[in-house]
């Protein structure tokens, strides 16, 4: 037997705040929305002009006092609106435009823009709007409920699935915690009483073979 002798540390009585695992009806609601949103569908919008959160598809030039610039240019390019992902204010200014429509957006480039011979400049960019779709997130209802789980035939019998499986849930990460605490309390104080003369010997040779090893692939 070459392991050590070892003492654990105190680890009864331990205390661990007490977490709640009451689950409320919001968290189950939030749950049941993340899988509504996985659920939606994006459709083509021709009836109406451009919100927030669509996605239109633009062909784009870009010019800063009447000259096009280098990477200003781009054709069928899709865009969130709202994304942030253009300069500030190029996507508000689509906002309220349809489908066929060629808008000029006028925008000022950031002080600290990447490229520097436009950091700071307004730019004007001739877009025109080729595309419009928006995600349609279907109604919160029985089939809704049927879709996302195949074992449930009413809304109201999803809701109850969720807020036990959440429960449980929250059962299980307590526990966890409960345990984890005790095993770090006992490792904390844990005391080597005596550590085996044959299991020193046993280190040195593996450290030993190891470094002979590398010296021989060198």
């Amino acid at each position: 037997a070459t392991k050590p002798e070892v003492t654990l540390g105190d680890y009864k009585g331990l205390k661990v705040d007490k977490v709640s695992t009451r689950v409320t009806q919001k968290e189950v609601d939030e749950e049941i929305e993340k899988e509504r949103e996985r659920n939606a569908r994006t459709i083509e919008v021709t009836d109406r002009a451009v919100q927030d959160k669509d996605e239109v598809t633009l062909d784009f030039e870009g010019f800063v006092d009447g000259v096009a610039f280098e990477g200003g240019k781009g054709e069928d390019y899709p865009l969130t609106i709202g994304s942030g992902s253009f300069i500030p204010g190029f996507e508000d200014q689509l906002v309220g435009h349809s489908a066929g429509e060629t808008v000029d957006v006028v925008v000022t480039f950031p002080e600290d823009y990447q490229a520097a011979a436009l950091a700071g400049k307004e730019a004007k960019f001739v877009t025109t709007i080729h595309e419009v779709k928006a995600k349609e997130v279907p109604a919160l209802d029985d089939e809704l409920a049927k879709d996302i789980d195949e074992e449930v035939e009413t809304l109201a019998e999803l809701k109850e699935k969720y807020r036990k499986e959440l429960a449980a849930a929250k059962e299980e990460a307590y526990k966890d915690a409960v345990e984890g605490a005790a095993n770090d309390k006992a490792v904390e104080n844990a005391e080597i009483v005596e550590l085996p003369e044959e299991m020193i010997h046993e280190e040195v040779y593996s450290e030993r073979k190891e470094f002979l090893g590398n010296l021989q692939r060198q």
